[in-house]
């Protein structure tokens, strides 16, 4: 039997370093990170309605949990522009990194080609961390670049802990196949993110490298 709640914790607190020693407190950093973030939640709803739509006919529940998802999710992607833009940012400042990009794009492959309750490793991937570790994250952002430039954080630090209760009420109903997808597709989408994270500090000391070399 999966124990998924288990399974992600494991995944949450292999994360815990590199999510608390992620740079907030620098500008390009956060800002940076909030280019990838815009990147994966712009496909958020067209995802989650995707997943509701390849659900089967004998799972009425999880459809429904699925489209009241995709109307949670909607214009969040706004939001993250908006603080971007209170850094003095824009959304061309900052490639999109092929770890964030990997993501959300390989998502469509899960829930067209393995099911669409797999779908919830991704979601259980980013919504637990930021059930853990969001009201800390937002903390620091609020104190090092204020109120106006970090609502995403505050948005979501206050919403996922909802998203993944309704989650794991979903997932508890699921075939052991089905776990097992959720599982595989959590372990790679918890391990993408943790690349991103790193690839965002490799990307800005490049830049550092490459101003002082010119």
């Amino acid at each position: 039997m999966i124990d998924l709640k288990l399974e992600a914790e494991k995944q949450v607190q292999a994360s815990k370093d590199l999510i608390l020693g992620f740079p907030w407190e620098k500008k390009e950093a956060y800002a940076m990170w909030l280019v990838q973030t815009y990147q994966m939640v712009n496909h958020s709803t067209r995802l989650v309605a995707l997943a509701g739509a390849y659900v089967d006919f004998t799972q009425n529940d999880l459809h429904a949990r699925f489209v009241d998802h995709s109307k949670e999710e909607r214009g969040h992607q706004l939001i993250a522009v908006s603080d971007l833009k209170v850094m003095g940012y824009s959304l061309t400042d900052f490639p999109c990194l092929a770890s964030s990009a990997a993501m959300y794009q390989i998502q469509y492959y899960w829930i067209q080609h393995r099911g669409a309750s797999s779908f919830f490793g991704y979601t259980m991937a980013l919504e637990c961390l930021s059930a853990t570790f969001g009201s800390t994250l937002y903390r620091r952002v609020l104190a090092a670049h204020g109120a106006k430039g970090t609502q995403f954080l505050k948005v979501h630090s206050e919403d996922d802990i909802d998203h993944i209760q309704k989650a794991f009420k979903q997932i508890d109903k699921l075939s052991n196949e089905e776990k097992a997808l959720v599982l595989e597709n959590l372990e790679i989408s918890a391990e993408l993110y943790r690349t991103m994270l790193s690839d965002i500090q490799n990307y800005l000391a490049l830049q550092v490298v490459q101003l002082k070399a010119s």
